[in-house]
């Protein structure tokens, strides 16, 4: 008879780190991870992505010392990940993980997949606490997000770039649809409309620094009324953010 590895002793122990975009989860749960040893579970669908490295801000996530565990590997071509599959591969992930580790750290913005983890909350073997990121001032959080969508275009750090990514993808009609529907390139498509520029080979054109600056300050704007929607939608899911800047394991402070 195959030998099979006994139960977990206690619950599994798992904190969500969650948050509108670009306010610092990622760091949040790395310098957690780096305290504790914790894995952490990436609960975003799209950055399971794989051709999408800068447009999902999946590119520069991995940091040495930390195990970073995305949902899953898939390009454009497979097509989106629902909800109900991106929350049965988180589920499935932290409860493998939990089977080696004490706890188990999950960073996450995404609306659908926290929306439908939290509908499942009652039914999950896990002592879930929660710390909810709060948004910056609106001035604060424009130029931090334009400061970000600047460095999305260049390729480099960030992956090959945005402008690099979209234009792989608009040469496929297939893909366009899905395409249009993230967060960014919706943004850099209304300026290609505007200023006549060719979608399909926008990442070879030399495209006047005022333009790419109209495109980083849409982007930038795209992303903070997309941050807004999240932080309304997780503060009524998950009760008040937590506003003090430091943290520590032993405060792992609010059972969700």
């Amino acid at each position: 008879m195959a030998d099979t590895a006994p139960p977990p002793v206690t619950r599994p122990r798992v904190h969500l780190i969650a948050g509108p975009t670009g306010v610092g989860k990622s760091a949040a749960a790395t310098e957690l991870a780096r305290a504790t040893g914790a894995p952490i579970v990436v609960a975003d669908r799209l950055q399971c992505f794989t051709d999408l490295a800068t447009a999902s801000a999946r590119a520069g996530a991995d940091v040495p010392g930390v195990r970073r565990h995305w949902l899953g590997d898939r390009t454009f071509a497979d097509g989106d990940l629902s909800a109900t599959e991106a929350t049965n591969a988180l589920v499935a992930l932290v409860e493998r993980l939990a089977w080696t580790h004490p706890l188990v750290i999950v960073e996450g913005g995404s609306i659908s997949l926290l929306r439908e983890l939290c509908d499942r909350r009652s039914a999950l073997a896990w002592q879930l606490t929660v710390r909810l990121l709060p948004l910056p001032t609106r001035d604060e959080y424009l130029a931090a997000l334009t400061r970000r969508a600047h460095e999305m275009l260049i390729p480099g750090a960030c992956g090959p770039g945005l402008l690099k990514e979209l234009a792989a993808l608009w040469r496929d009609p297939r893909r366009r649809l899905l395409a249009a529907s993230v967060n960014g390139f919706e943004a850099v498509l209304e300026c290609c409309a505007k200023y006549s520029l060719d979608v399909a080979n926008i990442d070879r054109q030399d495209i006047p620094e005022r333009v790419l600056n109209r495109i980083a300050a849409l982007i930038a704007e795209r992303h903070a009324e997309h941050g807004f929607l999240q932080h309304r939608v997780f503060t009524e899911i998950f009760g008040s953010p937590v506003t003090e800047s430091g943290f520590a394991l032993g405060g792992l402070e609010r059972a969700a």
